[in-house]
């Protein structure tokens, strides 16, 4: 059985070598570096630790948060 997405596949393969035949020789080197680029950025990066240095930093602001609430009401008010 076919799979069309195969067919798609090489289609799009034909077209696309279609247009690299009539690059000139500095514009394949550019093509190249592009490719190497759109490979590497697709690369998975390790997910680092969740950091939580910012914790606490608010604690000399004595304004409790249903304050802040009504502060910031007033202020759309205005």
């Amino acid at each position: 059985m076919f799979n069309i997405y195969y067919l798609s596949d090489m289609r799009a393969i034909q077209k696309i070598e279609s247009k690299i035949s009539q690059l000139t020789p500095g514009l394949i080197e550019e093509l190249e570096q592009y490719l190497d680029y759109l490979i590497n950025k697709k690369v998975v990066r390790k997910p680092r630790k969740l950091k939580q240095d910012w914790a606490g930093g608010l604690n000399d602001i004595k304004t409790s948060s249903i304050e802040l609430q009504k502060q910031a009401l007033n202020w759309r008010q205005l």
